[in-house]
């Protein structure tokens, strides 16, 4: 199971270090009135997405404890270095929190509730995603 959670934070590391790559291969004129690319066009993000996917996936496969569910989810949800990471990268983490609700089943009641306060905490009804919803619909019910 280690082995499996590594992958998850590696995904994030490997992430972080190929959005710092774009960002210094990228001028600032790029994509601008669509013209070249731009760091949002970079393969990077839909990478991560994959590599992310397949860890839960791989995590949920092998029946995480509760223990490990939770700081699986917690990986996905509670990052506090989310608002040290670029611009470029913060709707790429939150559309990667929806990936934390296959873990939602494996995680205690009490789990669920705390994750779900600090959740409602960083994101405010009105400033909620489609996959943040989502994630906070999971929560809820299995918090209840």
């Amino acid at each position: 199971m280690e082995e499996l959670l590594g992958a998850l934070e590696q995904a994030f590391a490997d992430y972080r270090r190929a959005l710092e790559a774009c960002q210094k291969k990228y001028r600032p004129t790029d994509g601008l009135l669509g013209f070249g690319h731009s760091i949002k066009d970079d393969p990077c993000h839909a990478q991560v997405d994959e590599r992310v996917e397949k860890a839960v996936a791989g995590i949920c496969g092998a029946k995480p404890s509760t223990e490990e569910a939770e700081r699986a989810a917690q990986m996905l949800l509670a990052r506090d270095d989310a608002p040290t990471w670029p611009t470029s990268a913060q709707l790429m983490l939150r559309a990667l929190e929806r990936h934390c609700i296959p873990l939602v089943p494996f995680l205690s009641r009490e789990a669920a509730g705390a994750l779900l306060k600090k959740y409602d905490a960083r994101y405010k009804r009105w400033d909620r995603f489609p996959a943040q919803k989502e994630v906070f619909k999971a929560l809820k019910a299995k918090a209840q």
